[in-house]
């Protein structure tokens, strides 16, 4: 069609066009402008619409129905699918270059034509579609964040982005004395000031330590100092403080960690400001303290049942606020943390046992620091005897009790019988490393499957140095049998990413229900390949995150491939995480995204994020298999 398109069919573009990004945020002229010079093209299953013959590209594209396959020419297997509300070639434009891919409709096609200069102009005064175009994958993540935040607007709205540099916070007015001043000056000065705490600075100027009303009974009272006393004789020290290049995210986890309702921000060791828990979020009734405080008092199950609730309500909240996937996981995994040290104490007080003489071990994502909302148990537990058949069904029973109270409290018992309270998963440290000698010097699937669990865990409660022990010594019998590690990629290999041929989705069904479950399809693929690439480095990172851009660094990978990887995972987290908060009640469901649902922002992402995955699992093939 080279005629100029009737009113009718503007009209009709235009509004098929504002169902889709960026189009969706374009000032209505802008919109209209770019309209009215296209055109509109049909083309037959599996003709070619563009390819590296044609030479320099004169339009942009848009897919208004059916489908468009794209074939790299670098790698015709791993073509990837563009459905409707797909732009392209985008690259090839902004560069100014032949395309690099072929591309063929998948069935019946209908697509717009713009023609480039026209774009550029439209480009010059609609920010929305030069930011989209100039930065494609990272517009459609933006897209879908607001998207998600849309769906949950029930909830509370941000009042604090929790990616914001400390040191851009409005500064405050820090109370902070020298540390030789009196404990009269210091109290005299917190009510004057109406604190409920003090900073002290040694000489040099540097923060020193703490003062809060809290110290005052068993420091002061009870122990009969005297007034007159240096401060410095009973403020707490070290104290819990941020370099302001930190964000308020680093902020949250800190308090988090240490249960502490303030963090001193300094610059150089001298204190600059003063960031609270109100300063990071803005829930009617949820707050950090809260939680942390209800964790602390809870006795009862009851009470732990009403912890677990809170955690996983302001976990809500806080994705509605658009937290950072990594930054939420990392904050429920440490309020988690919190709740499971508290039920521990209370059985140990209960069972006679001390901690003494164990060290229960968080595996999994909670000893990744990843956990989502929706989360079964990974533990283990290791004991101190000298007749361990003897003393192991009283730890046995201790770690059951553990367990069941855990999943009383929404925590479900794990499937695959990963749990300290399961005779596999309760040992002495010996009984461990002759285990995890055994696993790595067999590497049979089962044996993979077990010793892969072992490279997440994190000492939760009790002995630390044991787990620090059993890591190290692990370590290094991996690193000594380079054959472990072909046999663990050969069987990372045997799971693919939901993708299809031609690049589509590929989706499961069960009950008229279609979904794709983006833990196993997804995640999980992530989760090992990033093992299995820290231990090739010998880095002792556990964080997905960490362990993919440490290996990147060091194997020289470039920083947009292993930061590709880190988008793609955070991506999968946040799908996970939502599928979580819209369906509380469905554990069974809790990675299973419905295809249905998905929006065309997602569904691109998806795929986008795939096809990442793929080209990680790809170079692992390379790597160790070829």
């Amino acid at each position: 069609m080279n005629s100029r398109p009737s009113e009718h069919l503007i009209a009709y573009w235009t509004e098929a066009l504002g169902r889709h990004e960026p189009f969706s945020r374009m000032a209505p002229e802008h919109l209209q402008a770019l309209v009215a010079g296209a055109r509109e093209h049909y083309a037959p299953p599996a003709a070619v619409l563009l390819q590296e013959a044609d030479g320099l590209p004169s339009s942009l594209y848009w897919v208004r129905e059916g489908a468009v396959i794209g074939y790299p020419l670098a790698a015709e297997h791993e073509a990837f699918e563009l459905e409707a509300g797909s732009l392209w070639p985008v690259a090839a434009l902004l560069a100014q270059r032949p395309v690099r891919t072929r591309y063929q409709a998948h069935d019946d096609c209908f697509y717009l034509s713009f023609p480039w200069p026209l774009v550029r102009d439209v480009m010059d005064r609609s920010p929305p579609l030069a930011d989209h175009l100039q930065q494609q994958a990272r517009s459609l993540l933006q897209a879908s964040g607001r998207l998600l935040r849309q769906a949950l607007q029930s909830l509370h709205e941000q009042e604090a982005r929790l990616d914001t540099r400390l040191a851009s916070l409005p500064g405050k007015d820090v109370v902070c004395l020298p540390q030789e001043v009196s404990l009269r000056q210091a109290l005299k000065t917190m009510q004057q000031r109406e604190v409920g705490s003090v900073l002290l600075a040694a000489p040099s100027g540097e923060l020193a330590g703490i003062l809060t009303r809290h110290d005052l009974l068993d420091r002061v009272v009870l122990a009969e100092v005297p007034l007159d006393s240096p401060v410095a004789r009973v403020m707490s020290s070290p104290v819990h403080a941020l370099e302001d290049s930190g964000t308020l995210a680093d902020a949250a986890l800190s308090m988090a960690r240490h249960g502490v309702r303030h963090l001193p921000i300094v610059r150089g060791g001298r204190v600059v400001n003063l960031v609270s828990e109100r300063d990071l979020f803005a829930l009617q009734r949820q707050t950090l303290r809260h939680v942390s405080a209800r964790v602390q008092s809870a006795t009862t199950l009851p009470e732990l049942q009403a912890a677990a609730h809170a955690i996983r309500s302001l976990a809500r909240h806080l994705l509605a606020q658009g937290s950072p996937p990594g930054v939420l996981t990392q904050l429920v995994s440490s309020l988690n943390d919190r709740l499971t040290r508290r039920i521990i104490g209370l059985t140990l007080d209960a069972s006679g046992l001390s901690s003494r003489q164990m060290c229960w071990i968080a595996l999994g994502s909670e000893g990744r620091h990843e956990q989502t909302v929706s989360t079964d148990q990974d533990n283990a537990l290791i004991f101190e005897s000298g007749q361990p058949e003897q003393d192991r069904n009283r730890w046995l029973a201790f770690a059951r009790q553990v367990n069941d109270t855990l999943d009383a409290c929404g925590y479900p018992l794990c499937h695959g019988g990963i749990m300290a309270g399961t005779p596999q998963w309760c040992h002495t440290l010996q009984e461990w490393q002759e285990l995890a000698a055994q696993w790595i010097e067999r590497g049979s699937p089962q044996d993979l499957l077990q010793s892969a669990v072992l490279f997440d865990m994190r000492a939760l409660a009790g002995k630390s140095d044991w787990v620090r022990t059993l890591q190290q010594d692990v370590l290094q019998r991996v690193r000594a049998n380079p054959r472990f590690l072909r046999q663990w990629v050969e069987n990372h290999l045997q799971t693919g990413v939901a993708l299809g041929w031609h690049g589509g989705l590929v989706t499961q069904v069960d009950q008229g229900r279609e979904f794709i479950d983006v833990k196993l399809s997804g995640t999980a693929i992530v989760v090992d390949a990033a093992r299995i690439l820290a231990l090739s480095c010998g880095l002792t990172e556990t964080s997905t995150p960490g362990r993919l851009q440490q290996a990147g660094r060091q194997l020289g990978i470039p920083e947009a491939e292993y930061e590709g990887w880190v988008t793609a995972f955070h991506y999968l987290q946040t799908l996970r995480l939502k599928q979580q908060i819209l369906t509380p009640d469905a554990h069974a469901l809790a990675n299973q995204v419905p295809v249905g649902g998905l929006n065309m922002v997602d569904r691109q992402m998806l795929k986008t994020a795939f096809r990442a995955i793929r080209v990680l699992q790809q170079r692992l093939r390379l790597d160790y298999i070829r």
